[in-house]
Order: C-alpha cells, then sequence, then structure tokens
C-alpha cells in the first residue's frame, strides 16, 4: 500500500525536529570537555594521515568531524611540539588548535556530522518499527526518538555515543533482515555497519558475542544436520568478519600492524588517574556501583517512557503483547548484554554510556503502542455495536485520554529543557534543577558553557570565576577574574563568584578528605542564580 502524502509529510517533520533541535541548541555552547582533542585530532587525521591524537577512541567519528573542516581555511602547524613531540599533549594541542581559529564556525561544521547521524538513527527506527509492527509504530518509533532528551544532549556534541548507537542499531536491523530473508547481501550490509560501529567506539566489540549467538541459532535452525551447521556457521561468519573487519582497518589507514585495534582497547582509561571518584548520589567511590547505570537510566530518562516501557514489559510478561521470539529476542537481548556489560566494564560517569540501549527499547516501545492504540479501536469499534451504553467504551476514552496526558507530558520534557538538554533529570529527583544532587559529569556539566558565562560577565562584570576545566577556552571566550582553585580562594570567599558545578560536587568530597567544611560550598552557601545548569552562582557582599 502506497504512503499517504500526510504520512510521508510526517514523517519529514519528524526527521527535520530530530535535527533541528540539537542543531539549534548546540549553538549555545562551548566545545564540551572532550571536544577539545576529538574536533582537532578528526583534522590531523586527514590531514596528516597519521591516528597520532586520541587512541583512547576509535577514528571514524574524529573523520567524520574533521571532513567539513576541509571546506574552510584552518590554521594548523603541524610542527608544534604538543602535536609533534617532544612535548607532545592532545588535549593542550586540541585547546590551541581550536584558539587559534574561528571555534565558533569549527562547532558548527564539525557536530553536523553527528547530527545527520541522529537523524539516520531515527530514520533506521522507523523503517525496522514499520517493517516488525506497522506503520503506527515507525510514526512512534520516530516521535519517541525526536523528543528523547539524552540522544537530544548527546546528539549535540562530537563524541560517540550517537555513532555506536546508531551503527550498532543498524547492524542490528541487516542481520534481522537476513533472518527474514536469508538474503547474504543483508548479511554483508550488517557487516559494514558492525564495522561503522566499531570504528566508532570500543564498546562496539560488547555486541559482538550478540551477533555471533544470534548467527548460531540461525545457521543450527536452518541447518539439516551438524556438518552444514559448522559449515554455513563458518561461512557467514567469514562474511560478517571479513566485510567488518576491512572497514574498520581501512578506517584506521591501513596500519602494517595488525594488532592496532588491541592496542587502542588498552589505551582506553590509560590517562585516567587511579584516585578517580566516580559519584552518586552525594557518595563518592573510586570503584563505583553495580546500579550505577540502572540509577542513572531511572532519573534521566523522562518519567512517560518509563512508565509505558513498565507496561509493555507487564504485556509481554502476561503475554498481551504480541511479539514472537525472534523480534523479542532481536530488541531485547542486545540492549540487555550491553547494559550488562557497561555495568561491570565501564567508568560510572555519564548516562551516555548506555546510551546504545535506548534505540532498542523505543523500538519495543513503539511496537506496544501501536498494539496497544490497535487493540483499543478495535475493542472500541466492537463495543460500540454490542451497545449504545457509555459504559462498554469507558475504558478506552480513559486510555486514550491518559495516552494523551504522557505524550504531551513526554514533549513537554524535551521542550522546556531546551537548550540544557545535557542535565535534563526526570521530576522523580525534582527535575534538572536538581540533578548536581545525584549525577556528575557528562550527565550535567562538561565545561560546555562558556559562552552563556560571557554573556553573564558582561552584564555582571565583577564576576569572579572558578572552573575545574583544565583546558576549557578561557581567553577565547574572553572569561575574566578567573581564580584559581585553591583552599585560600574557597575559604575565604569575597564578591561574586561563578562556579561550574563539576567543582562544586567534588568540593564535597576535598571537604571531607581535607576535613575542612569551608570547601562545601554546595552545602554551606545558597546560590543567587544560575547560569544554566552549569555554574552557580554565589554573592559573599
Amino acid at each position: 500500500m502506497p504512503l499517504s502524502r500526510k504520512y510521508k509529510l510526517t514523517v519529514i517533520v519528524l526527521l527535520s525536529l530530530t535535527f533541528l533541535q540539537p542543531f539549534f541548541s548546540a549553538q549555545n555552547f562551548s566545545p564540551a570537555s572532550d571536544e577539545t582533542t576529538h574536533i582537532p585530532s578528526g583534522y590531523t587525521y586527514i590531514k596528516t594521515g597519521e591516528l597520532k591524537l586520541n587512541p583512547q577512541h576509535p577514528p571514524l567519528v574524529k573523520i567524520l568531524a574533521g571532513l567539513p573542516l576541509m571546506l574552510t581555511n584552518i590554521n594548523f602547524d603541524s610542527s608544534d611540539p604538543t602535536f609533534s613531540g617532544p612535548l607532545f599533549n592532545e588535549w593542550l594541542f586540541g585547546k590551541k588548535f581550536l584558539a587559534s581559529n574561528n571555534i565558533g564556525k569549527i562547532l558548527t561544521l564539525s557536530r553536523l556530522p553527528i547530527q545527520l547521524l541522529s537523524v539516520l538513527l531515527a530514520f533506521y527506527l522507523f523503517l525496522w518499527a514499520s517493517e516488525m509492527f506497522g506503520r503506527k509504530a515507525g510514526l512512534l518509533a520516530i516521535f519517541i526518538y525526536a523528543f528523547m532528551p539524552n540522544m537530544i544532549a548527546h546528539s549535540q556534541f562530537v563524541t560517540m555515543d550517537i555513532a555506536v548507537s546508531a551503527f550498532s542499531l543498524i547492524a542490528m536491523y541487516h542481520l534481522w533482515k537476513f533472518f527474514k530473508t536469508s538474503h547474504i547481501s543483508q548479511l554483508v550490509y550488517s557487516g559494514i555497519f558492525l564495522g561503522l560501529s566499531l570504528a566508532s567506539k570500543f564498546s562496539a566489540i560488547v555486541f559482538l558475542p550478540v551477533v555471533a549467538g544470534f548467527l548460531l541459532i540461525y545457521v543450527w535452525i536452518k541447518s539439516k544436520d551438524t556438518d552444514a551447521v559448522i559449515r554455513n556457521y563458518i561461512i557467514y561468519g567469514f562474511i560478517l568478519t571479513a566485510v567488518s573487519f576491512f572497514i574498520v582497518y581501512g578506517l584506521y589507514f591501513f596500519p602494517k600492524d595488525l594488532s592496532f585495534y588491541i592496542r587502542g582497547l588498552r589505551s582506553v582509561y590509560a590517562d585516567w588517574s587511579g584516585n578517580h571518584y566516580f559519584y552518586l548520589n552525594g557518595d563518592f567511590s573510586t570503584n563505583g556501583w553495580w546500579y550505577y547505570f540502572i540509577l542513572a537510566f531511572l532519573m534521566k530518562t523522562p518519567i512517560p517512557f518509563l512508565v509505558i516501557l513498565f507496561a509493555a514489559f507487564t504485556s509481554m510478561f502476561l503475554r498481551k503483547y504480541n511479539l514472537n521470539n525472534w523480534d523479542k529476542f532481536f530488541l531485547l537481548i542486545p540492549a540487555l548484554f550491553f547494559l550488562i556489560v557497561t555495568t561491570v566494564r565501564a567508568g560510572d560517569i555519564g548516562v551516555r554510556y548506555i546510551l546504545p540501549i535506548y534505540p532498542f527499547l523505543i523500538l519495543f516501545v513503539s511496537g506496544f503502542l501501536s498494539q496497544l492504540i490497535q487493540s483499543l479501536k478495535i475493542k472500541m469499534q466492537s463495543d460500540s455495536l454490542k451497545s449504545k451504553v457509555l459504559n462498554p467504551t469507558l475504558k478506552f476514552y480513559i486510555l486514550r485520554f491518559t495516552l494523551l496526558i504522557l505524550s504531551v507530558w513526554y514533549v513537554s520534557s524535551a521542550v522546556t529543557a531546551y537548550p540544557d538538554y545535557l542535565p535534563y533529570f526526570n521530576e522523580s529527583v525534582g527535575g534538572s534543577s536538581n540533578g548536581y544532587k545525584h549525577l556528575d559529569d557528562s550527565n550535567i556539566e562538561w565545561g560546555q558553557d562558556l559562552k552563556r558565562l560571557k554573556q553573564y560577565q558582561l552584564e555582571h562584570p565583577e564576576t569572579k570565576t572558578l572552573i575545574s576545566w583544565n583546558y576549557a577556552e578561557l581567553n577565547y571566550y574572553e572569561i575574566k577574574n578567573n581564580i584559581e582553585v585553591n583552599k585560600d580562594s574557597l575559604d575565604h570567599p569575597t564578591g561574586r563568584y561563578a562556579v561550574n558545578v563539576h567543582l562544586l560536587i567534588h568540593l564535597i568530597q576535598k571537604s571531607e578528605e581535607y576535613k575542612d567544611p569551608a570547601l562545601n560550598w554546595l552545602k554551606l552557601y545558597k546560590p543567587v542564580d544560575k547560569i544554566g545548569q552549569s555554574f552557580f552562582i554565589y554573592d559573599f557582599k
């Protein structure tokens, strides 16, 4: 059945919203912490042909971010000692690279590929949901994705999380299509996108055992005997592996040392200090908490989505959600396995580490909602034929009104958060304004608010600043009166201060470590103003 004009227009509008929200929101922000190295790294990869900077992450996202910069004139000194040695420092080089160019132009161009990847992810959600559950589910999937604060937040910045989320989901989609059609072309497509995922972020390797397990089950069901199982598994596994490897190998610029990916894996967290403190609900730990990502998910996901997700799982267990086993496995196993492995292996610094589970859960929820709406419609028509009394259709109207309320609530979560999607928290913890009491780092503040800090200082020139991000572009944004963070400046404050939230949170730990209550500003003082959720303003008259 051909798509109606209204349906096509709705898809286009939702995809446009998926792009426009992070695009316009991102214009408000200076470089987030990791962008200081990601963007310059990508440019140097293309310019020099060397993957010299930032080996802690695969190169694809950085290359994508660097490509638009080829269209403009960039000041790049390849003889800079922080790049070529002997004072090699990717962060210091990145800061100098950004400050010697037009940062605003660089950010707009470099972030554009990430925003487009987000649109690609939304389109594949629409495609998969439509094929698995029907057209209504496809629209619901884009709708849910377009207004999910966490997805919008990380579509704004040059980081790896949207890319690995997109390419992993697309790889699974084509593997699902291979199971449905047995066309080798779908297996090749799956291998391509699996390779792109592996070239985006090292955490993509978590999906490898899931893919291998699915493939084994497929050949076991399709093959006639054990020999056929072994033969087909080797053939299909070789196709998938060869295609994925070629993609990754090419994006690493065909290195001679074939252990290049293993070396990259070993460099993850290599620049972390052993005494790094993680933060959760006012407590600090160098080891983290096994339930960190579960709590982060529950606090930073809109409540309407959590309600529908719970209803979907309940219906599935009660066998009221019509979902065959293969579809169930493809939607839930990757998300569950990724969550478990991330919980065990990853540092407790941000919900973005589990961002790849969101697309799978959105598909799961969109399928449930489409079936629920359809069943209610059928029930209403059936009851109307049986009786003209209102009572038989009362349940329908109540549920329809509930879904309407949840939809409005859900959309308002994104609309009212603009442009501060990064520090979004739901109402269970009192909203975004209380987020600092529970989580830290990329969950709230990532050094991205220097533009608004500059504007605040223009209006309040007497404002001093205390900022903990070592490589923030303070001079470029003309941030003045920056005070060195030390015991004296914290124990005896005078005048007006703007203090970044990441610093305030870790001052709690420093206060406990040094047994000095004067360091704990969050407990001692009440801010008179805020800049987004990134800076608290204190006035010591």
